[in-house]
């Protein structure tokens, strides 16, 4: 016997949970699915939840959620062919609140999902759901190996495997130029030791994104996360420039690793996970439709990531939220065609994280077509400084000279004026 509820999720990760959490507040009868353990068990984020989005969806969350460290340092390294340069940015948080904190999923995950329970929601793990169920056209349950399920309204919350989607015809195959692969170690050492090497205090986190020399002819980056007790450290990149360069993900990871503006950091610290992960890239012009009869598409099964600032998780919640919200009423309703569910895709799209995207669009394929631009700038500038800070007896005139120089042998005056125009046009 078919088992029925009013709505379906599949996936118990951030865009999953608030749809469920959304919708039962609603006094709706929704059950998420969830293939792993536990919610968390097989999710994976490079590490810093931005709160605003959350917070206004259940106000103080952060006080009671099994979150890591609140983010009071950001930074960007630079890397250049022998040495770096460090920009940073440190904000004085004298609230208990922040604007991002880092996380670990296997424990966000499962607070987050025991949440929506609390509000109703029933949870079914280690089941996976292979094909969305169609009755005259609309989409009327899932189909999963312990048995299926019906619902007036599934939401599609798989990741970045769309494998359900493309299935029902709701999203093309993406392409390796769509999706990157993200690839990050867990590495454990004592809260102290980190708090030493960052210059952090108690429940401080530090977040450092790394371009540069080591990821020639790539379009990514690396990062590297404070956690309480452990450092989450990695590196993204665009799967076809991956292709292109030949390069295997564990390899990179090794010598990123190995790079002396990380490697200090991890001294004496002992890896706990390995975990590999792909990403959404698409951006804005890749975003497949949203909703047809009887489902929506939220979080990374929608494209909505940022390939641009990295925001991912923030975007899954909002997606969530609003779904939750349009399957809420559409419910009251009793009214579940695309005509209705229409607005829960106007409403995201003309959501401020989403208009960052539509404005930037196009802006990472600019960057891989001119793949030189990840290395050579970090590279420039470091020359540029070292040439700058070093005393051989010349004069300031001199050395601005020769740094002009240096820079534009590096990336042509042209096509520097070319990158300012298009990233100026992107970014503001």
């Amino acid at each position: 016997m078919t088992e029925k509820f009013d709505a379906i999720v599949v996936g118990a990760g951030p865009g999953g949970v608030t749809a469920a959490y959304v919708m039962a507040k609603n006094s709706i009868n929704v059950v998420m699915i969830e293939r792993g353990e536990y919610p968390g068990s097989k999710n994976v984020i490079g590490g810093v939840l931005y709160i605003k989005t959350l917070n206004d969806l259940m106000p103080g969350f952060w006080k009671e959620a099994p979150l890591e460290r609140k983010v009071v340092q950001h930074s960007y390294c630079l890397i250049g062919k022998n040495e770096h340069t460090l920009v940073s940015h440190r904000s004085a948080v004298h609230s208990d609140s922040a604007k991002g904190y880092t996380i670990l999923r296997s424990k966000f995950d499962r607070w987050y999902a025991k949440e929506a329970q609390n509000a109703g929601a029933t949870l079914i793990t280690k089941t996976n759901v292979t094909e969305l169920i169609s009755e005259r056209g609309k989409i009327a349950g899932v189909r999963t190996d312990r048995g299926d399920l019906s619902g007036d309204i599934v939401i599609v919350a798989e990741g970045a495997n769309t494998m359900l989607c493309e299935k029902a015809g709701l999203i093309a195959r993406t392409r390796p130029d769509q999706m990157a692969i993200a690839v990050k170690e867990t590495v454990s050492l004592p809260s102290d030791r980190i708090q030493e090497r960052f210059a952090l205090g108690e429940g401080e986190g530090a977040a450092i994104h790394y371009i540069g020399a080591l990821f020639k002819g790539l379009v990514g980056f690396g990062f590297l996360y404070t956690n309480r007790e452990s450092l989450s450290v990695g590196f993204g990149a665009i799967i076809s420039t991956m292709m292109k360069q030949q390069i295997k993900p564990y390899d990179l990871m090794e010598r990123f690793k190995q790079e002396p503006s990380v490697g200090p950091f991890l001294r004496d610290g002992l890896v706990k996970e390995y975990q590999a992960h792909m990403i959404p890239e698409a951006g804005y012009a890749g975003m497949p439709r949203l909703f047809s009869d009887g489902v929506l598409v939220v979080g990374d099964s929608a494209m909505l990531a940022n390939p641009i600032t990295g925001e991912g998780a923030d975007l899954a919640v909002l997606s969530g939220r609003i779904a939750g919200e349009v399957a809420a009423e559409a419910h009251i309703a009793g009214d579940y065609t695309s005509r209705r569910l229409a607005r829960y895709q106007q409403r995201v799209l003309n959501s401020f994280p989403v208009e960052d995207m539509k404005k930037q669009s196009g802006l990472l394929q600019y960057i891989e077509q001119n793949a030189e631009i990840m290395s050579a700038y970090p590279e420039a500038l470091n020359a540029a400084l070292g040439e700058w800070f070093s005393v051989d007896g010349s004069t300031r005139s001199q050395k601005i000279r020769r740094i002009r120089t240096i820079v534009t042998s590096k990336r042509g005056l042209t096509k520097i004026l070319k990158d300012a125009y298009v990233f100026g046009r992107k970014l503001t």
